[in-house]
C-alpha cells in the first residue's frame, strides 16, 4: 500500500513540476496581426525558447507595453545599420535578406522600395546600436510597426527566440 501511495505522489508531483519546469524554458505564443507576413500570419501558433542568445535574423518574442509582438532581429549591439535602396548594410557590408527576396523584387517591379531608406542615426542620436539594444523589423515592412516606429528594443524586453511554428499543422516549420 505504501508503494502505491508513493507512486501516486510521485506522479502527482511530476504532473505539476514538469509543466512548471518547461514553462521556464519555452512558451507558446499566438501571432496577432500581419507585421510578420508572409513568414508568420495572424493566428499562427509558435514555440518560443526563452533564451537571450540572439543572432541576426532570429525571430523574437518581446514585450511591447502590455502585449507581446514577434519581429526579426536585424541589428545587434555595437553595429552600424543602414538601409539604402532596399539593401541592408551592417558596418558597411551588404547583407542579403533571403526571407524577403520575393517581396523586394515585387516592390522594385512596381517602382518602389520594400524597406524605406534609414540609418540608426535617423532613429537615435548616435550611429551605433547601444549595448543591450536591438533593431527589430517586421517582415511585412510596409505594414509592420517595429523599431522604425518605437525605437530600439532593450534586451530585457525580449522573451525569447521563436523556434518553430506549430499551428496551423499544414504550415509546421522549424526556424
Amino acid at each position: 500500500m505504501q508503494l502505491l501511495q508513493d507512486l501516486l505522489l510521485a506522479i502527482a508531483g511530476a504532473s505539476v513540476l514538469i509543466p512548471l519546469g518547461v514553462s521556464f524554458f519555452i512558451q507558446f505564443s499566438t501571432i496577432t496581426g500581419y507585421g510578420m507576413s508572409p513568414t508568420l500570419r495572424n493566428d499562427d501558433v509558435v514555440i518560443v525558447n526563452k533564451t537571450k542568445e540572439l543572432k541576426r535574423f532570429d525571430l523574437v518574442l518581446f514585450k511591447k507595453g502590455n502585449t507581446t509582438q514577434i519581429r526579426r532581429v536585424i541589428g545587434l549591439p555595437g553595429e552600424i545599420i543602414e538601409y539604402r535602396e532596399d539593401h541592408l548594410y551592417v558596418d558597411g557590408q551588404k547583407i542579403d535578406e533571403k526571407f524577403i527576396v520575393d517581396e523586394v523584387n515585387e516592390s522594385q517591379r512596381n517602382g518602389m522600395n520594400f524597406t524605406e531608406d534609414f540609418t540608426i542615426a535617423d532613429m537615435i542620436s548616435q550611429q551605433m546600436i547601444p549595448k543591450g539594444k536591438y533593431l527589430l523589423l517586421g517582415d511585412n515592412r510596409s505594414y509592420a510597426t517595429d523599431s522604425r516606429h518605437y525605437g530600439l528594443v532593450d534586451v530585457q524586453m525580449i522573451v525569447g527566440v521563436v523556434k518553430m511554428k506549430v499551428l496551423p499543422l499544414e504550415d509546421f516549420q522549424v526556424y
